[in-house]
């Protein structure tokens, strides 16, 4: 039960981001349209404003590709973030109360014993 909320969840989470991609591609179209309507119903004789409108909306649309994929980026190392989370979380509760593998036991042990050497020198003599 506590799987399928979980994929649920995910499944929302990425119709959610499907639709305002889509959105922004709609909003990116309209403004498109706009802009190259004004430039059909200028002035035939304006086409030092007609160049720059065009610019404009070249520019407009280069920014709103580097908003896009700089989102694109946050959500992909927010997702890889909440990954590494429960795949330690996981690991914490599989774990629970099982004994140490030998690795660890040795990794555990020579970190003791670095600490040990600092901590525990000769107790003075009496």
């Amino acid at each position: 039960m506590m799987n399928n909320a979980h994929i649920q969840t995910k499944a929302v989470a990425s119709a959610q981001r499907c639709g305002r991609a889509f959105v922004r591609r709609v909003a990116v179209c309209c403004l498109f349209a706009c802009a190259s309507l004004s430039v059909a119903q200028a002035n035939p004789g304006d086409k030092d404003r007609d160049a720059q409108r065009i610019v404009d909306a070249q520019r407009v649309q280069q920014q709103q590709r580097q908003f896009e994929a700089r989102a694109e980026e946050q959500r992909r190392q927010l997702q890889a973030q909440q990954e590494q989370h429960a795949q330690n979380t996981a690991d914490a509760a599989r774990r629970g109360g099982r004994v140490m593998t030998p690795d660890e036991r040795r990794d555990l042990r020579r970190q003791i014993n670095e600490v040990g050497v600092d901590i525990y020198k000769n107790a003075p003599r009496r």
